[in-house]
């Protein structure tokens, strides 16, 4: 049984009704052009704190007006922030640190002729020119020095090369007729040769998208867009490339198709199973992939997945029309998650098809909305393809609670009896002596004096209670009225003393109830009406007990949390109770079912992961695994293996696991209903990653994970009432995150066609000076919010990335070339130039991602404080930032020192998150193999000789986060501070 909550320092015994209530009512009004919404006085000081909880959530102020019954909540939008103009700024002065530490870097790396000159200029672009080696002259190395890491692809000593990247397929047009032809046959042999190929491509024939290739075909010869709306389960991922390859082939002609994927483990497990379904070798054959610091493909690669980025960043390059001309199709999958790059695709490629009209584009997904993408697309036509899943049941919150035995204040309460009158009173007496007559005589003149004396009695002074009246036993048999109608097969009688309320559950002395006394007769009729009768009554009993346990359980839970003890605890009854209840009922056919948890992100993945494998119910004949981006590929590609027989397998997945991956021989789903989103205020300039309720859509999607191999049953960690609130799709991430780099990828777009030396192709759409950045992106499905455009120009011509006329400074094509938000790009060069790159590093990603200093509510928050102020004080005082530094040095050495349990202590002794410091270093590790594939470090230790120099550290921190730094105003002696 699960223990009920105790409600934590903070929580608000508020119902979830009202909740529901707060946030549609707040999220409208974040929506509208309102500048002020007034909640009604009737509110609770409980309800009143819930609203002030989701303003500040949602980026709100809140206020509360009056005093006792007219007590109000007052609701306003921040006022848009705007810096101070630069005559009331000061100049900031440098510490003495700061100063010394300059002089020491300058007397070990004096300063060139060049340098000199530039500084007298004082341009930034003219610096940034030294930085790229333009002119060829005494470039040095990105860290101040010579050396050999600033050769690039190029050979070319201090020169950044802006060519195309390299095209990792071969061009359509290149391959002749017979060899086409050729590579058919080649895949026609290898399967007539290979029983377990001929195998899958039996498999293969009996998908659902199969029944659709042709019409699919033809749709692409005589459109340049097809927008496939295929089920979960129905094939399109694998099949609909496969489908455009043979068919090129079939008909002696070459193909060049480029397959996006949302994810990067998508488009490696995808490009696998095709190249195994056509018999080849990953990278080898006709079959590739392409990821950030990734590829494997071959000179006669002919399909190739890659991420959307990927195909951004060949489309923001110079040589974007050549890739194109040289590509015969672009399948897009996965269109409905709408994340920046998969819309900002939208734009460009919808851009590209005028200037390329051989090219043919297929946009894919489950969920997608039609209408929306087809419009977009010139009303493209659109394919629907079934699915092929089994049966899938439901349950949610209310059901799953039972099922756990949670046992909630009030349990028990929706158990009651009905009520009964006191048969020693006057009416019940009455009752007893008509009830024995009309059994006794059975006739229709005693059955009517019995419903007389029922309906017409008088209790208390008033009406009596027919229902209490109708519930009184006899004295010596226990026999109640509803017993001798059903003893004397009356059936009228029957049925008006069931709508009176009489209890159809009652026994007698002898133990018998109204339905056995009709059967004992002979009455089968009204036996059967009266366990009819009794099966109602006790499904509703059921459902008032479960509302009474709902109701229970969520005053005393917190809304914004997944309840790991809960999801713990309904993991192992479906592991140890329900799973073998399904087998059985599949007759023992068929391996156990896995078991998928979304959750959402790497915090609960690790914490719920560690609770299982500390839990003794959990042993060896239960496989817990991750999936997650930062889990390694080989570890990734577990999830997807089935376990040895008797071995259930657990994986546990964000949102990752809706569409992008299928693991087909998930049976159970639990959904937590939570994911985490980005969320950004235009009006302040306000950026959150925070848990939020999912879309009803993202809802199905997960349900159809289940009943891949057989039917399926989905356990909702959230009631059926929360689910009606949820919004039917999610809000496009264009419409809810700082747009910093996604404005730079449009500026990288327009100069790659100036570099290209055409104005073609996909940088058509984008204009030159003042406001061409927002004309681009208005472009697109559904724009994003002018203000948050504004915010982001206006941001990027602060840090020196973008002119005045929105064209790109040196700085800014640095930084669009970086898988970095240009903020954190910015102070990792300036990092990389003065040789503190490693302290830095570790603050970025901590900023990208999330502090690993453990905030508790178990009485230990005073602990964590003092643990972050001790590493704080370590590197000068003062500064959060430089105490995750030397928390994550610390974690390193306790890993090389004392091992696993060594790390074990450090983390515990410090209040650390090892889940976070463990993703700290799968982002640190990608961001330097980032900086040294682009010519920038020859490594981490060469850019980080000033690593200790404190006040150098703080400095760059400093320009990393221009413009959000600030200055204390001290107080002026008899005047009014400010700060």
């Amino acid at each position: 049984r699960v223990r009920p909550r105790r409600m934590t320092a903070g929580q608000r015994p508020v119902t979830e009704g009202t909740r529901i209530h707060i946030d549609v009512q707040l999220e409208r009004f974040k929506a509208s052009d309102e500048h002020e919404i007034v909640f009604p006085p009737d509110m609770s000081n409980h309800d009143r704190a819930v609203v002030h909880a989701c303003c500040k959530k949602l980026g709100l102020k809140s206020k509360s007006h009056g005093k006792g019954e007219a007590r109000r909540v007052h609701v306003t939008k921040p006022k848009e922030y705007k810096p101070q103009d630069h005559e009331d700024l000061h100049d900031l002065k440098l510490h003495p640190g700061s100063l010394e530490a300059l002089s020491s870097h300058f007397q070990s790396f004096p300063q060139t002729s060049r340098e000199l000159e530039i500084a007298a200029a004082g341009s930034l672009e003219d610096a940034w020119d030294e930085v790229d080696g333009v002119d060829g002259s005494d470039a040095r190395g990105m860290n101040g020095q010579g050396g050999p890491h600033t050769t690039t692809t190029t050979g070319r000593k201090g020169k950044r090369p802006r060519g195309p990247p390299p095209l990792l397929m071969r061009p359509f047009a290149n391959v002749a007729p017979h060899e086409a032809s050729r590579r058919a046959e080649a895949f026609r042999a290898r399967v007539a040769a290979d029983a377990s190929l001929a195998a899958i491509q039996r498999q293969r024939e009996a998908l659902p998208v199969r029944a659709f290739r042709d019409s699919l075909l033809e749709a692409t010869r005589t459109n340049q867009v097809v927008l496939v709306a295929g089920a979960t389960g129905c094939g399109k991922t694998t099949q609909v490339p496969q489908y455009l390859i043979d068919d090129a082939w079939a008909n002696g002609a070459g193909a060049a198709i480029m397959c996006t994927q949302p994810r990067r483990i998508s488009a490696i497990t995808v490009s696998e199973r095709v190249a195994a379904e056509r018999g080849e070798v990953i990278g080898v054959g006709a079959v590739g992939y392409q990821i950030r610091l990734e590829s494997k493909a071959s000179s006669e690669c002919s399909l190739l997945f890659c991420t959307n980025g990927v195909l951004l960043r060949r489309l923001t390059s110079p040589g974007a029309d050549l890739m194109l001309a040289a590509t015969s199709h672009i399948v897009v999958d996965e269109i409905h998650e709408r994340d920046l790059f998969a819309d900002f695709l939208a734009v460009v490629l919808r851009s590209a098809l005028q200037r390329h009209p051989h090219l043919r584009l297929v946009l894919m997904s489950a969920t997608v909305r039609e209408d929306l993408f087809s419009e977009y697309f010139n009303k493209c036509p659109v394919i629907r393809v079934p699915g092929r899943t089994h049966p899938v049941a439901d349950y949610h919150l209310e059901d799953i609670l039972a099922n756990v035995g949670y046992g909630g204040a009030g349990a028990g309460a929706a158990t009651r009896r009905a009520p009964t009158a006191d048969p020693d009173s006057p009416e019940g007496s009455a009752v007893q002596a008509a009830t024995m007559r009309a059994f006794l005589e059975g006739t229709d003149e005693s059955f009517d004096d019995l419903m007389s004396t029922i309906t017409n009695g008088r209790m208390n002074g008033g009406f009596a209670d027919e229902q209490a009246l109708a519930g009184v036993a006899h004295a010596g048999t226990g026999a109640t009225p509803l017993m001798a109608a059903a003893g004397k097969g009356r059936h009228v009688e029957v049925s008006r003393l069931l709508g009176c309320g009489a209890d159809p559950c009652a026994t007698s002395r002898d133990g018998g109830t109204a339905a056995d006394w009709a059967r004992r007769f002979g009455h089968e009729d009204i036996a059967l009406t009266l366990d009819a009768a009794r099966e109602e009554l006790a499904r509703i009993a059921s459902t008032e007990q479960s509302a009474v346990s709902l109701s229970a359980y969520q005053l005393a839970a917190d809304p914004d949390e997944v309840d790991l003890d809960l999801t713990a605890a309904l993991l192992h009854w479906i592991v140890a109770t329900r799973a073998e209840e399904v087998k059985r009922e599949s007759g023992g056919v068929g391996p156990d079912g896995a078991v998928l948890v979304f959750l959402p992100g790497w915090h609960e993945i690790s914490q719920l992961r560690d609770m299982l494998e500390q839990d003794p119910r959990f042993g060896k004949d239960v496989l817990v695994l991750p999936l997650h981006s930062m889990v390694p590929p080989a570890e990734q590609k577990r999830v997807f293996k089935r376990p040895p027989a008797g071995v259930k397998k657990l994986v546990l997945a964000t949102n990752i696991a809706e569409t992008a991956v299928t693991i087909d021989d998930v049976v159970f789903v639990v959904d937590s209903g939570r994911l985490k989103e980005k969320s950004y205020d235009p009006h302040t300039g306000v950026s959150t990653l925070q848990a939020a309720w999912i879309s009803r859509a993202s809802a199905q999607q997960r349900r159809g994970r289940a009943g891949r191999v057989r039917p399926g049953e989905c356990y909702r960690l959230y009631s059926s009432a929360r689910m009606a609130s949820f919004a039917d799709f999610q809000l496009p991430e264009m419409q809810r995150s700082p747009l910093e780099e996604l404005c730079l990828q449009v500026r990288m777009l327009a100069e790659a066609s100036s570099l290209g030396g055409d104005r073609g192709g996909a940088a058509a759409a984008v204009g030159t000076g003042e406001g061409s950045t927002a004309a681009f992106l208005a472009l697109a499905p559904e724009p994003p919010v002018p203000q948050a455009i504004k915010h982001a120009v206006t941001l990027l011509q602060n840090i020196g990335a973008l002119k005045e006329d929105e064209s790109l400074t040196r700085l800014g094509r640095h930084l669009g070339e970086m898988p970095v938000h240009p903020r954190v790009g910015k102070m990792l060069l300036y990092a990389t130039l003065l040789g503190v790159l490693d302290p830095v590093l570790t603050v970025a990603c901590a900023a990208a991602y999330r502090s690993p200093f453990v905030v508790s509510t178990d009485g230990g928050r005073e602990a964590g404080k003092a643990a972050r102020r001790a590493f704080s004080d370590e590197a000068g005082g003062g500064s959060d930032h430089l105490a995750v530094s030397r928390a994550y040095v610390g974690w390193e050495l306790s890993r090389s020192e004392g091992g696993g349990g060594g790390e074990r202590r450090f983390t515990q002794r410090h209040c650390l998150s090892g889940a976070t410091l463990n993703m700290l270093k799968g982002m640190r590790q990608q961001l330097i193999t980032a900086l040294t594939n682009r010519g920038l470090i020859a490594s981490i230790h060469q850019s980080s000789k000033n690593a200790d120099a404190g006040a150098l550290v703080r400095a760059v921190l400093a320009v990393g986060m221009y413009p959000l730094i600030g200055r204390l105003l001290v107080p002026q002696q008899g005047g009014a501070g400010g700060g």
